[in-house]
């Protein structure tokens, strides 16, 4: 009897320390998920998810409690509306960012170069106006000029802002004597013909002036008025290829004398270049009356 109730002991303390072994490997093994094997410690085919609640499921002996992981091709699958209108919002995103400091980055350059009692943006030039007519900067002395640097294939930026300036120069018309004359300048030579700035010119102001020139000659104005401008790198030129030219969205004012006065980018709204033109003006004309 002794010998069987010894045995009977030995048995139960080998299933009593099996046990504890392997609740001590079960706790190890929930606070310590393998993420090797799936996210969220999902184990093996999804059916153990070592989370508070899943733990508490467990001790309270409820059965049936499993995680489903996302298995590729079940569902909606991987791309749906939602993710896609999430994307298109991000890309809008940076692009709306892209923009704002590329213009930020512009304004800080053209302040640099304008230092007080010495104009450092402007300068002469020859260019081809839309009549076929060379027109110099000597030609628009003794007017203020608001002057845009841009090509007439652009889809958006440019039209938009050459209506602006349409809108400063009428709105000027109600509040200083003198007429302001705007001024466009392409930096796409070789497409903006004298031919096609005509055709081009219809759709704006009808005071304003469309020039362009050789590429050396558009180079030049460009370098004096610190303008940046580039089209793609390869194209087809024999193909008639369609592309688009990066420049600087920038509208300047020059005074009667030619030189540069203040400058105006993108974000600046009508009103505000119409309040700033004008006290340009007056300044000037004091100036000029001392």
């Amino acid at each position: 009897m002794h010998k069987i109730l010894s045995s009977v002991s030995l048995r139960t303390a080998s299933v009593h320390m099996r046990g504890n072994m392997l609740h001590s490997n079960m706790r190890r093994f929930s606070t310590s998920p393998d993420f090797s094997r799936g996210p969220l410690g999902i184990i093996g085919g999804g059916n153990m998810l070592s989370t508070p609640a899943a733990s508490a499921a467990a001790a309270a002996g409820i059965k049936g409690t499993k995680a489903k992981a996302s298995m590729p091709g079940s569902g909606r699958g991987p791309v749906s509306w939602a993710s896609l209108t999430l994307a298109g919002f991000v890309g809008l995103g940076a692009w709306y960012v892209y923009n704002q400091e590329k213009q930020r980055m512009e304004e800080q350059a053209l302040a640099k170069e304008t230092i007080v009692g010495q104009p450092l943006i402007g300068g002469p030039f020859t260019l081809v106006d839309a009549d076929g007519i060379p027109r110099t900067d000597a030609y628009f002395r003794g007017q203020f000029v608001l002057l845009y640097f841009g090509f007439t294939r652009c889809p958006d930026i440019c039209p938009s802002e050459l209506v602006k300036i349409g809108k400063i120069a009428d709105a000027l018309d109600n509040l200083v004597e003198e007429r302001v004359t705007p001024v466009f300048i392409s930096v796409d030579p070789d497409r903006d013909t004298i031919k096609q700035i005509k055709e081009y010119s219809k759709d704006f102001h009808p005071r304003m002036h469309f020039l362009t020139g050789t590429k050396a000659q558009v180079e030049k104005v460009s370098r004096a008025y610190r303008v940046y401008f580039s089209s793609a790198e390869e194209v087809d030129w024999e193909s008639g290829e369609d592309y688009l030219v990066d420049h600087s969205i920038v509208i300047y004012l020059n005074g009667p004398d030619g030189k540069f006065l203040d400058f105006f980018t993108q974000s600046t709204n009508v009103n505000d270049c119409v309040k700033r033109i004008v006290k340009r003006i007056q300044s000037y004309k004091q100036e000029k009356a001392k």
